[in-house]
């Protein structure tokens, strides 16, 4: 038996050898991708829901138009004054309706990015069936209007899902 091996024997675990169901998790290395993956959503959307939740009032339209101007682009073309009208639409108490959800929706990518990472079943099952339940608004949006980016979120969700549903299947999960 080797040194970490006996250690983990020592302290009530058992021995990699004995464990190869968990071999072959600690030998996928698509699961740090996908976690890295959640991990940057969550980050992304809780910055955007306190953003949202600390600054309802902020002229969100203005701050666009300052930002496509500053990025070389014109705010009257290229779909940005279609999103700036969307935007100018919204109340403050949408805001922080919209921050909340971003921060309860980014909380939840942080635990599947945390199971994911630590190789936790639970991680796959929570990956599975939250990413599952979002498929039909997905798919939704595309039929409003398709974009070459909304069909490839799709079609990456799918392929994360089938992956770990063949994970747990093979684990016998």
């Amino acid at each position: 038996m080797s040194a970490s091996g006996r250690s983990a024997a020592a302290l009530g675990g058992s021995s990699a050898a004995s464990r190869p169901q968990d071999e072959g998790a600690r030998q996928d290395r698509l699961l740090p991708w996908i976690a890295a993956e959640r991990g940057i959503r969550c980050v992304v959307l809780v910055v955007i829901g306190v953003v949202l939740l600390t600054h309802p009032h902020t002229n969100w339209s203005q701050t666009i138009t300052d930002f496509a101007r500053h990025l070389g682009f014109d705010p009257s073309g290229n779909g940005i004054q279609k999103v700036i009208a969307k935007i100018q639409a919204i109340s403050p108490h949408k805001y922080v309706v919209f921050g909340v959800i971003a921060i309860g929706y980014g909380v939840l990518e942080g635990f599947e990015a945390y199971g994911l990472w630590r190789r936790r079943r639970w991680g796959e099952y929570l990956t599975v069936v939250a990413t599952s339940l979002l498929f039909i608004p997905e798919i939704w949006e595309i039929v409003k209007k398709p974009t070459a980016l909304k069909v490839a979120a799709l079609a990456l969700n799918i392929v994360i899902v089938v992956y770990l549903i063949v994970r747990l299947r093979r684990r016998g999960g």
